[in-house]
Formats: C-alpha cells, sequence, structure tokens
C-alpha cells in the first residue's frame, strides 16, 4: 500500500526518514527509523499515519536546528494549553507529549490535506481512537496555531528535498532538544 500511495503521491518534500519498517502489530513510531503497522486499509489512513512519523522527523530537526524559537513554541503553547489531558482524556503519554502532538498533528493534518481534501483529512482523524484531545484542538485553534509557527519558523516547512544531509541527521535524532 505504501509503494502504492508513494507511486500516486509526490510524498518526497515530506520524508524526513526514508527507512520504513512495517511491524503488523507495533504501534507507530517515528524514530529509529519510521515504524508503521497493518492497521490501515485505506489511503486516509495511511497517508496520515505515515505523515504523522514524517513530522516527528521534521520537528526534531526544527527543535535542534531552531532551539531558541523551538523553546518560544513550547512556551507559549504551555501557556495556552495549561490543563492538558492525560491519554485516557484525549492527551498523550505527558504533557511534553501532548505538547509535542500539538506541533505533529497540526502538521500532519495540513500536510495531508495537500493530497486529499481537508475535510475528509479532518474527518479521519476525528474518528481516530487516540488524540483526541489533541486533534480536536489542533482543528478548533488551526488558525491561530499556523500564526504562532509562522512566528516561529517552524512554518513554511522546510522540505525534506531541500535539507542537506547533516540536516537529515538532526531529524534522526532520537529526541528534540532539551527544554
Amino acid at each position: 500500500m505504501l509503494l502504492d500511495l508513494r507511486t500516486r503521491y509526490d510524498l518526497a518534500p515530506y520524508e524526513y526518514c526514508k527507512q520504513v519498517r512495517i511491524a503488523p502489530t507495533e504501534i507507530p513510531h517515528s524514530h529509529p527509523l519510521i515504524t508503521l503497522n497493518t492497521w490501515v486499509r485505506d489511503d486516509p489512513g495511511l497517508l496520515s499515519m505515515y505523515l504523522h512519523e514524517q513530522m516527528h522527523w521534521y520537528v526534531t530537526w526544527y527543535s535542534h536546528a531552531h532551539a531558541a524559537p523551538w523553546r518560544a513554541v513550547l512556551e507559549r503553547l504551555r501557556r495556552r494549553y495549561p490543563n492538558l489531558p492525560d491519554p485516557a482524556a484525549g492527551g498523550a503519554d505527558d504533557a511534553f507529549s501532548t505538547l509535542l502532538h500539538v506541533m505533529v498533528n497540526w502538521l500532519e493534518i495540513d500536510v495531508v490535506s495537500r493530497f486529499m481534501d481537508r475535510d475528509r483529512a479532518v474527518d479521519y482523524v476525528r474518528a481516530l481512537p487516540f488524540y483526541q484531545w489533541i486533534y480536536r484542538t489542533v482543528i478548533e485553534d488551526c488558525e491561530a496555531l499556523g500564526a504562532l509557527y509562522r512566528e516561529h519558523g517552524l512554518l513554511p516547512m522546510r522540505r525534506a528535498t531541500e535539507m542537506s544531509a547533516d540536516d537529515l541527521r538532526l531529524a534522526g535524532r532520537m529526541n528534540e532538544t532539551p527544554v
């Protein structure tokens, strides 16, 4: 499915990691290489899952290449969302991961919307059983978050095809820069 998707869509500008591992029963994750599972059976699901993990690589690059703006974005997100939910209430594993996903999931929807109708992408992520608060938040606060990300240089996105080997090594680090 992924090979077929890559022949139909030019995903190269958003492929910060070229290595993909398919592990049928694992939870998808981004590092040290993108790992996907076989739970999705359609284009919206695969695009969303694959590009979500690629956006982790992009945000990791940004955090290392632009450490001061990265910290400023996180601080602004902390102030904007002081009462973050736990995983059962639609957040991620901890407060940092929830704020990280406010960036990653916003970027995911933005990039997926370049390949399909935005409403279809939004409908898909709204129906997911995880990160529900995060997805709802990035959809409802889309314009304000986009402005924040532009203000601090997360946007416009730097395309993977325009990155140096050193940039891509930064993107491949296991963790974002410390805050």
